[in-house]
């Protein structure tokens, strides 16, 4: 009778402890991997005898961030993203320098500081709001025949938005990012410009991207810890 006792007293325990683990605790270093689109405002200008020349297009694109956070309580996070956009301009409309196919890759680049919120976390579920800012830049380089041509810019970015993971197996699971953006760049400060000297570039524009997540590290939430009102606020 001892041994099947023993037996039932473990499996509780184990269940006990598996009720109280959470998706998202304190100490916990998350790593996410996405790829999605996005939806831009491309804004271009320059002064011309003290007046502001604009151009505007609506542009789509893509991008492909990593992130990584870490745990600081039950609640809150702080992180690092890095990645980039993807996107294709006229460089003659936006930079008065037209090519032969009137179209320029353009490549953004970020590394922003990320503070994120849990609001709700369960065993597998947990959703963040998150808001981020950092340095960015953005380059155009590349070849027009025999032509080489490059344009970069510097300046800064800040992002709102909202996350979602779902952990299938322990460590392991889905994410999702939808977040709204405003990067401001100058490119009065680069050498070696081949044009756009004097252009500033502005990029608004909402994201919607999917990828992978994976966890490690953390602890798991007692009864006692997930009571607390630390750990609630």
């Amino acid at each position: 009778m001892k041994q099947p006792f023993s037996l039932l007293s473990l499996m509780a325990l184990f269940c006990s402890l598996n009720a109280n683990s959470q998706s998202f605790s304190k100490g916990a270093l998350l790593i996410s991997l996405s790829e999605g689109s996005m939806s831009t405002l491309y804004t271009s200008s320059y002064f011309d005898g003290g007046h502001e020349v604009i151009n505007k297009g609506h542009i789509d694109g893509t991008r492909d961030p990593l992130t990584l956070e870490y745990g600081l309580s039950s609640k809150w996070g702080i992180g690092l993203n890095m990645g980039g956009d993807i996107l294709n301009v006229d460089p003659g409309k936006f930079y008065n320098f037209p090519t032969t196919t009137g179209q320029a890759k353009v490549i953004t680049s970020e590394l922003t500081i990320d503070g994120h919120y849990h609001y709700y976390v369960t065993k597998k579920a947990d959703l963040s709001m998150l808001t981020s800012f950092g340095p960015t830049g953005v380059l155009i380089k590349g070849n027009d025949g025999d032509r080489a041509y490059q344009y970069n810019a510097c300046g800064t970015i800040f992002r709102v938005g909202a996350q979602a993971r779902y952990y299938f197996l322990r460590r392991f699971g889905f994410h999702g990012i939808l977040s709204a953006y405003s990067a401001n760049c100058s490119s009065t400060s680069h050498l070696g410009n081949t044009f756009g000297n004097g252009y500033s570039t502005n990029i608004k524009g909402v994201a919607l991207e999917f990828g992978f997540c994976f966890r490690f590290l953390g602890h798991k939430i007692s009864s006692e810890e997930s009571a607390s009102p630390l750990n609630k606020s």
